[in-house]
């Protein structure tokens, strides 16, 4: 009976240790994943993209738009790059992040980097258009009870 119980508790601490550095290289590959998407450059696109518009049509006052998108994205990217890292080891495999990863890594993956921040741009420049507020306040009419 000794020997069943220590195998038993051998087997655990055995499991164990196969599942925290199972864990620690999902951890690990994340890490590279959030830096190959180079997300904190891609926030402070996406926020450039954003304010620059208002600020040549003159409803609103920023000296110096690139400088202050980047100070942001160093900022989000203090309790950001947590949460990512999280969220990714919640959803994905340490497979399915080796997998992103080695396309993330080719020039086409570079390439669809660099273009998601204008690519998600798009929506908030339709979002914002005058005729969709119509659009959506129609819909939204449609639907409310």
């Amino acid at each position: 009976m000794k020997k069943i119980i220590s195998i038993i508790a051998l087997l655990i601490v055995a499991t164990t240790g196969i599942t925290k550095a199972q864990d620690a290289a999902l951890v690990d590959e994340v890490k590279k994943f959030i830096e190959l998407q180079n997300t904190r450059e891609t926030l402070a696109e996406a926020m450039a993209l954003q304010y620059r518009p208002l600020v040549e049509r003159g409803q609103i006052a920023i000296d110096d738009v690139d400088a202050m998108s980047h100070e942001i994205a160093d900022a989000l990217m203090v309790k950001l790059n947590d949460k990512l890292v999280e969220f990714y080891t919640q959803n994905y495999t340490l497979d399915e992040m080796k997998a992103l990863n080695a396309f993330y890594s080719t020039p086409v993956g570079q390439k669809s980097i660099k273009l998601s921040a204008k690519a998600s741009y798009l929506g908030t420049e339709i979002t914002q258009d005058p005729a969709f507020a119509i659009t959506l306040q129609t819909i939204m009419t449609k639907h409310m009870k």
